[in-house]
């Protein structure tokens, strides 16, 4: 399925630009990205360094062009400056924290994301354990949202996935249980999100929950529980309850199964590429390649 991001080059090469760029595994991604004819790139940091890692590791990075930087906030601050402008088209975050990263894009003076806009992440995953692609929001920005913020974040995450070519997104709201309990409030919130989507404010979306995680990904566990609807067993899009849920089960797919990863921010003017530090460079790679194919307004990039 993610596969398909890598094999067919965009029709117009993207320019990506990355703060921080001296990594081994960014430099990794850089130089398949480049292998492939998928995208131009402008790297900001220590040319000297980023120039001998892709000597280290064998990576041709010649065709790119270089911004002297050191300072990781000043680093992102002229990534933004450079998509604010047009040279670039695609933001990828570097090797520096998630906050400096954001606070640069989400910066109004570069324009990068509506003032009104409420971003968020999300990862798609290819699991071996399920039937297709499964998006999980949000596991990096929005830390314990409230219902109105759900709702972007669920807007958002239905965009995304009508981009990709799932023509009518099943949304799971997970939560620790089935039941509606006024002391769990993500079962609250899940059924006020349900509510709003029962009255067509997430179309072409299906959305129901509160939902156990076995019962979204599991039809055997739905029917055991007793939970028929459409979404049951079939999700595709996970509606975590908060960051820290959303980060665990993130990062537990990602070290305990053989999994693919690409992630992206939603909800930007832009493609912005926000990975974890810690992220493969197979990782990082799908990554850039999900944003370059965003970028060119692809349909059906999964299938």
């Amino acid at each position: 399925m993610l596969d398909n991001l890598l094999n067919v080059p965009p029709a117009v090469m993207p320019t990506v630009v990355i703060p921080m760029a001296a990594d081994p595994d960014i430099i990794g991604a850089i130089g398949e990205a480049v292998k492939r004819h998928l995208a131009r790139f402008i790297l900001i940091g220590n040319k000297n360094a980023i120039c001998a890692l892709a000597d280290q590791y064998g990576e041709d990075i010649s065709g790119s062009e270089f911004v002297e930087e050191t300072d990781g906030g000043q680093a992102c601050t002229l990534a933004a400056q450079l998509v604010h402008s047009g040279r670039a088209q695609v933001l990828m975050k570097g090797l520096v924290h998630t906050a400096t990263f954001s606070k640069a894009f989400l910066n109004r003076e570069f324009g990068l994301v509506e003032a009104t806009s409420l971003v968020s992440h999300i990862a798609v995953f290819e699991l071996p354990s399920y039937h297709k692609p499964l998006l999980i929001t949000d596991a990096a920005l929005n830390i314990t949202p409230s219902v109105a913020a759900k709702k972007c974040i669920l807007t958002n995450a239905v965009k995304y996935a009508v981009s990709l070519g799932i023509d009518q997104p099943k949304v799971a709201c997970i939560a620790a249980v089935e039941k509606v309990n006024p002391r769990i409030i993500s079962t609250t919130d899940a059924a006020a999100l349900k509510t709003a989507g029962e009255a067509g404010e997430f179309a072409p979306a299906i959305v129901d929950g509160p939902y156990g995680l076995d019962v979204a990904i599991s039809k055997d566990a739905a029917e055991t529980k007793g939970v028929h609807n459409p979404v049951a067993g079939d999700a595709d899009i996970l509606l975590m309850p908060a960051l820290d849920a959303a980060n665990v089960l993130y990062k537990t797919l990602s070290n305990f199964t053989d999994c693919r990863i690409g992630c992206s921010i939603a909800g930007a003017k832009v493609p912005i590429v926000l990975t974890s530090r810690a992220d493969t460079e197979e990782t990082r790679l799908l990554s850039l390649a999900l944003a370059v194919r965003l970028s060119q307004g692809s349909g059906s990039v999964l299938h």
